[in-house]
């Protein structure tokens, strides 16, 4: 005998109980799937503000130092989707160092700019060649943040310039405070300094992956 058969051989009153429960548990069910809607609407809702302020918010710059330049930029978030569409060629480089998209945490981009001024001396050299001393002019500039090296011959210069850089990052949570124990994500900030006054950050972006 099927469950149909043995819930109509039970008393009304039985019948009664189990369809209440069963209303009640499509009840909790519906209310359930409802609440987890609401929830993605506002979490959706949240990133689409975000990225509307990121986009909108200029990139910040100030001088900590007389070597160090800080560079501040707000967070986007994106799904693999939106990143693989909005920044295809970012994807191809990433695909190229054998990372795979779907293992993807979050992605940033900077881009440099060197202006260094040149102030060196230009001195007479002896180099030995073919077994002949031979003079020669060479040209070297050196100080912590750029090294210059060279010679002049036939009117050309020759040589290599080297300027070190370490660039730093932190990624901090700005919060909006609305009482004392509440607090909202206002924006993810990326902060990056560079210790060479010669290297200048002129963009940057931030972006993670949201799962």
């Amino acid at each position: 005998m099927n469950l149909f058969g043995l819930f109509l051989k039970l008393p009304l009153m039985s019948k009664i109980k189990i369809a209440g429960i069963i209303v009640i548990i499509l009840l909790g069910v519906a209310v359930w799937l409802q609440q987890k809607r609401i929830v993605a609407i506002r979490q959706e809702r949240d990133r689409y503000q975000l990225n509307n302020d990121a986009l909108l918010s200029d990139m910040r710059q100030w001088q900590i130092d007389s070597a160090t330049m800080a560079t501040d930029v707000k967070r986007l978030l994106m799904s693999s989707d939106e990143f693989e569409y909005y920044r295809a060629e970012d994807v191809a480089k990433i695909k190229q160092m054998g990372i795979k998209i779907k293992n993807l945490e979050s992605a940033a981009k900077h881009q440099l700019e060197v202006n260094a001024p040149i102030a060196a001396q230009i001195r007479d050299s002896i180099i030995i060649r073919d077994t002949v001393p031979v003079v020669i002019k060479s040209v070297s500039m050196n100080t912590p943040y750029l090294k210059l090296a060279g010679t002049i011959e036939n009117e050309s210069l020759v040589g290599s310039i080297h300027l070190p850089v370490t660039l730093r990052q932190a990624v901090w949570v700005e919060y909006k405070r609305r009482w004392l124990f509440w607090k909202k994500v206002k924006a993810v900030h990326q902060t990056i300094t560079s210790d060479n006054p010669h290297v200048e950050i002129t963009y940057s972006e931030y972006i993670h992956i949201a799962k």
